[in-house]
């Protein structure tokens, strides 16, 4: 078994082929180029912030003359934005290969200065933030409604770290494993960089030549009602057919296209990250694996007897082997999970919009908007996480068919293997088969009869309840027994279900009641509800409804601002002619209306009003004295005293 190739044997020219360490010195230093590509960044952002107009005028341009200039750069919006979402996500795939090596010290020492171990989260941080500053440029370059510039300083900003990279990657080529995996880790950010270029060149093109044009440079801004949310409420008022509730192909039960949702530019950024992110994860996963099997082997090697040895090897060249075969179904389940993410955020949207979700809306607002905000980059290690468990528990997997049945059948030892797992098969079988039993005998022997032919199943009504009493006495003996057994397929179960939904934070991994304690669904739930109330189409379809309200009346014309204030008069005349005609109206208006009132008429003309109001509703007045010595006052405040017929 020795002699298989394996992945393994590829180590070996990591000091037998390649050059040696030292024999290449690298012109472009990569730690360097992070730190000093700080400054065309900072020189973009503050011109981009120079072009940005500010929407109100602010008191520091008291002072300081800016022409409502350096207005705020927002370098994506992840809350309601549904245009370039897929050159966002190639904005944050090209800073994804960084981010990861970053904090890889073996790799990538960036920030080689010496902290004490409380300021670690500091160091941290600021790194968090200098990587952020550094591919600022590529989102707000994207953002920018002044597209000539944006575009032209993105497409040189892209280019110079394309090529800087390219360079990192294949000055100083080596033939050895450890130097194949470091030339396919940043490949997926050069991929980004090569999208985000076209994309730059494509917004210059457009500009350029809508100016020529004469149409206007300007990208118009994105709707407050998308396109996709209007043929939503389309599809809601019409109604449900049979075609609509089938479906007819594989491809629709495993996932069906919908033309009236758009996933969010959140979602995307977040997908492309996590997957991403995760081939770079299996990348070192291969590399560091090889290393870790060859230390484990030289310390075995120095404290167990030589007799041994041969055994050792065969025992850690199974444990590298199942290790290595069990990266690509874990690696292959994260995809799945990652992907069906995306499905279940759909299914929750939908559900919310339409109010048939069942998920906790009342937390405290701060606390909510928290959680959307941490949403993406827990998404991205509780995949990373995922992953891992999967690999472990995928690699026990491989280790008990591999010692409990492959080296057992090539020793000749195939018979005692299959009697063994007959006798564990017949068990279970015999264990199912009681409990089926059980079954049979509540349905046939201590069940009354349905009530209606009709109805689809017995009522819970017992009717042998001697039978039943004796039957619940003897088995209770058996279930004793049986609940060792169950118990501990239950913690089995649980372990494994654990290890296999912890990437998905979609749905709680705790039980009923408990689900506050799992951070990970409150951070999907706490987006879920952020984006719920920034993109429902009934709440978007009234607001679009009032604003173009108030923009047709905003750019109306004399004429048609005239016949509203002429019809705003005639609707007061008939107001004062319905009181007139019908004086027990003046009773039941508003306290305010009332004074209104007072206050625009003669008081003998209000006296009569009264009068008839109060005749009319079948009730004495009178006058007090005080009021009858202001009757002369415009300010007439007339007292009713109700005396009973």
């Amino acid at each position: 078994m020795d002699s298989l190739p394996t992945y393994s044997s590829f180590t070996t020219a990591n000091h037998t082929g390649g050059e040696t360490p030292g024999t290449c010195q690298k012109s472009i230093q990569m730690e360097l180029f992070v730190h000093y590509s700080l400054i065309p960044a900072v020189l973009i952002t503050v011109l981009l912030s120079f072009l940005q107009r500010r929407a109100t005028h602010q008191k520091t341009t008291d002072k300081i003359p800016l022409a409502r200039r350096f207005g705020i750069v927002v370098p994506v919006n992840f809350i309601s934005s549904y245009s370039n979402r897929w050159s966002y996500g190639a904005a944050c795939g090209a800073t994804a290969t960084t981010v990861f090596l970053l904090f890889h010290n073996e790799y990538s020492n960036y920030f080689n200065f010496t902290a004490p171990p409380w300021a670690k989260a500091l160091v941290y941080l600021l790194s968090a933030l200098e990587v952020g500053l550094d591919y600022y440029p590529f989102f707000a370059c994207l953002s920018t409604n002044n597209r000539v510039i944006g575009s032209t300083l993105g497409f040189c900003y892209s280019l110079c770290w394309f090529c800087v990279q390219l360079a990192d990657v294949f000055e100083c080529p080596r033939r050895n494993y450890e130097s194949i995996i470091l030339i396919l880790t940043p490949i997926p950010s050069l991929a980004c960089c090569v999208f985000l270029m076209g994309r730059f060149l494509q917004i210059l093109v457009t500009s350029v030549l809508s100016i020529y044009r004469q149409v206007g440079s300007k990208e118009e801004e994105e709707p407050l009602l998308p396109e996709h949310l209007k043929n939503y409420l389309r599809h809601l008022l019409k109604p449900i057919t049979e075609k609509d509730v089938q479906t007819s192909s594989i491809k629709e039960k495993i996932y069906k296209w919908d033309h009236h949702f758009k996933f969010p530019t959140r979602m995307i950024v977040t997908a492309v990250l996590c997957l991403i992110c995760l081939y770079n994860f299996v990348l070192v996963d291969l590399l560091v694996s090889p290393k870790a099997v060859k230390g484990l082997d030289s310390l075995i090697l120095r404290t167990v007897n030589f007799s041994f040895s041969g055994q050792t090897k065969l025992i850690l060249y199974l444990l590298k082997e199942c290790w290595f075969y069990a990266t690509f179904p874990s690696a292959l389940t994260s995809v799945i999970y990652m992907l069906h993410v995306l499905s279940c955020y759909r299914r929750d949207m939908k559900k919310l919009y339409g109010g048939t979700s069942e998920i906790d809306c009342t937390g405290s607002p701060p606390v909510i908007l928290a959680a959307s905000i941490r949403y993406t980059g827990n998404q991205i290690a509780y995949l990373l996480w995922g992953y891992f468990l999967l690999h472990i528990m995928f690699f026990l997997i491989s280790l008990i068919i591999t010692f409990w049945f492959v080296i057992p059948i090539q020793e000749g030892r195939g018979l005692v293997v299959l009697q063994g797992f007959g006798y564990t098969v017949l068990g279970i079988v015999l264990m199912i088969a009681v409990m089926l039993a059980q079954v049979v005998a509540a349905q046939f022997l201590f069940l009354q009869d349905k009530i209606l032919p009709t109805d689809k199943s017995k009522p819970l009504a017992i009717n042998n309840r001697r039978g039943f009493q004796n039957f619940s006495y003897f088995f209770m003996f058996y279930s004793a027994i049986l609940g060792l057994g169950s118990c501990l397929l239950r913690v089995i179960f649980n372990v494994f279900l654990g290890s296999w939904l912890l990437a998905r934070i979609d749905r709680p991994l705790f039980p009923r009641g408990f689900e506050g304690a799992d951070m990970g669904y409150n951070t999907w739930t706490g987006m879920l509800q952020v984006d719920l109330y920034h993109t429902h189409p009934v709440t978007l379809s009234f607001c679009h409804l009032l604003t173009q309200e108030v923009s047709r009346k905003s750019h109306a014309s004399p004429d048609v601002l005239m016949d509203c204030k002429n019809r705003h008069i005639r609707t007061k005349w008939h107001l004062a002619y319905t009181l007139i005609n019908n004086p027990a109206l003046i009773l039941n208006r508003k306290r305010s209306c009332c004074r209104a009132i007072v206050g625009s008429q003669s008081p003998e003309v209000l006296q009569r009003l009264l009068v008839s109001a109060l005749q009319c509703t079948g009730r004495k007045w009178m006058l007090p004295e005080k009021a009858m010595e202001n009757s002369a006052s415009t300010d007439l405040t007339v007292q009713i005293e109700t005396v009973p017929e």
